[in-house]
């Protein structure tokens, strides 16, 4: 078993900072949005668990439910997902977070195929 990477959160954010820099960038661009809208909704999820002893729990979590939720309707209203379950299944009106969990686990997957095709 792999021991937990101590800089993973730095790296999310600088992750999700990074995509929020080129989306104000150039706006209005539904796949850059969408790829935001994965690592944010994953770093809200995963900060959730992160801060509860330092910040109000209940705050983190409405955070990470909220953002789950608009990458569901971003999907949703545009068709796209990359996960195995469609964004149309009825579970995920119940579950968005779980959601964030599928998508996010493809978009990793899919950005590790791309960098080993790259070279």
């Amino acid at each position: 078993m792999r021991a937990a990477d101590p800089f993973a959160p730095l790296r999310a954010v600088a992750i999700v900072q990074d995509l929020s820099d080129e989306l104000q960038a150039n706006p209005g661009d539904p796949a850059r949005e969408r790829t935001y809208l994965v690592h944010r909704a994953a770093l809200a999820d995963r900060a959730a668990a992160w801060l509860a002893e330092a910040e109000d729990p209940a705050s983190n979590e409405q955070d990470a439910e909220d953002t789950a939720r608009r990458l569901l309707q971003h999907d949703r209203a545009h068709g796209t997902s990359e996960g195995p379950i469609p964004v149309g299944n009825a579970r995920w009106d119940t579950d968005a977070r779980g959601y964030v969990h599928q998508e996010h686990a493809a978009a990793v997957l899919n950005e590790h195929d791309q960098e080993l095709a790259r070279g």
